[in-house]
């Protein structure tokens, strides 16, 4: 049981890492526009231990948002499922009712409609279970 911990922690370690690394390079890319001169490294670090602190905070300061995750999810649903169908038919311009366009429409409809049922159901849990908001008492 303690290696599945330490495995779970581990991986919890190295996808913060991945996931941050756009506020990251945000954050250095800023720093760069205004001074003109190249990050230094104790920025740099200077930089991801603040945010680090700042995510923990938030997570400490918003317990509940756990709770929130699927009607969060549920919205932003169709950037995955949805979009890139309704994308590929407006880049590539395939023929009007053929196959692909079919494919692509139906696919793309399908994610709207599973957006909008799941969105439904993350609110009704939602109001079901109710909200527990315990502001740092983790």
């Amino acid at each position: 049981m303690t290696a599945i911990y330490l495995l779970v922690l581990v991986n919890c370690l190295c996808t913060f890492q991945v996931y941050a690394m756009v506020v990251f390079d945000n954050l250095e890319v800023r720093y760069t526009s205004m001074k003109n001169q190249p990050c230094p490294r104790w920025v740099r670090t200077c930089l991801r231990i603040f945010y680090g602190g700042l995510a923990f905070f938030l997570s400490v300061t918003f317990p509940f948002l756990g709770s929130l995750a699927p009607l969060v999810g549920g919205a932003t649903l169709p950037l995955t499922f949805a979009y890139p169908c309704f994308m590929w038919i407006a880049m590539r311009k395939p023929r009007p009712n053929g196959f692909v366009w079919i494919t692509n429409m139906g696919l793309g409809c399908l994610g709207i409609v599973l957006t909008i049922l799941i969105v439904i159901a993350a609110a009704w849990t939602l109001t079901d279970k109710g909200l527990k908001a315990n502001f740092y008492k983790p």
